[in-house]
């Protein structure tokens, strides 16, 4: 009885011009709408949340945690704060897209936001392993990226003062030169017991100590297995070992 009731009452307000009836196609072109939306959000998010991970394994943020628990506060300190606010807008504006659908609209939001999230850094991962973000890095540096361009070469590998990430390029008897990530070469001092004998040239590591006029003083070193964009690191004399 409720049910006919409220049927009636619709009814009524259609005839009586209260309701406007929308063709079919409107529904069509709106689901339509909502799906560009959500792609076009969703593939922004993905290439964002692989950028910022790109972003972090370039300037040798990534790696601190392996440093031991002290370098925590560095590593937070040095997040790309700004990329990670505009990621967290992003998860909002695919939450409420989300919720458009039918098959969303029932989801508790703290599973749908799980989801997304999961799903995007997934695929985010998948997509550093294609070298996507080192192709772009190395033609904005030739500025041959019109549009993402100034994008690498503010964010693609950030100068920090106390995290440097590169190749050892040539030993010297206080330490050895440093090529960084963004092509600088660097004298690196080493200020703590290390067996310079471990140190090869061609290795790359990530260094944390303070940079003052070209000089790296280091306190921390550390070997890491990571693949860098084609970059000709080269020796500051002669050819690499």
């Amino acid at each position: 009885m409720n049910k006919e009731t409220i049927s009636e009452k619709i009814l009524n307000k259609a005839k009586r011009g209260q309701i406007k009836m929308k063709p079919k196609i409107y529904f069509i072109l709106k689901t339509v709408l909502f799906a560009l939306l959500f792609s076009f959000a969703a593939i922004f998010f993905i290439f964002l949340i692989s950028f910022i991970i790109f972003n972090l394994k370039m300037s040798g943020v990534w790696f601190l945690p392996e440093f031991g628990f002290g370098k925590i506060g560095i590593f937070l300190f040095s997040l790309p704060w700004f990329l990670i606010l505009i990621a967290l807008i992003l998860i909002i504006i695919l939450e409420i897209l989300f919720k458009k659908f039918s098959f969303g609209y029932r989801r508790p939001i703290l599973y749908s936001v799980l989801g997304i999230l999961i799903v995007s850094v997934l695929i985010s991962f998948a997509v550093l392993k294609t070298q996507m973000h080192d192709n772009f890095f190395l033609k904005a540096k030739e500025n041959k990226l019109p549009l993402a361009g100034k994008l690498y070469r503010d964010f693609g590998a950030p100068r920090l003062m106390h995290i440097h990430n590169g190749v050892i390029s040539e030993l010297t008897k206080q330490g050895f030169f440093f090529e960084t990530t963004r092509g600088e070469i660097l004298s690196v001092i080493v200020s703590f017991d290390l067996d310079l004998n471990k140190i090869e040239e061609g290795k790359r590591v990530v260094i944390v100590g303070k940079r003052d006029n070209g000089i790296i003083r280091a306190i921390n070193i550390k070997e890491i297995d990571f693949h860098m964009p084609s970059y000709n690191f080269r020796p500051r004399h002669g050819n690499m070992k």
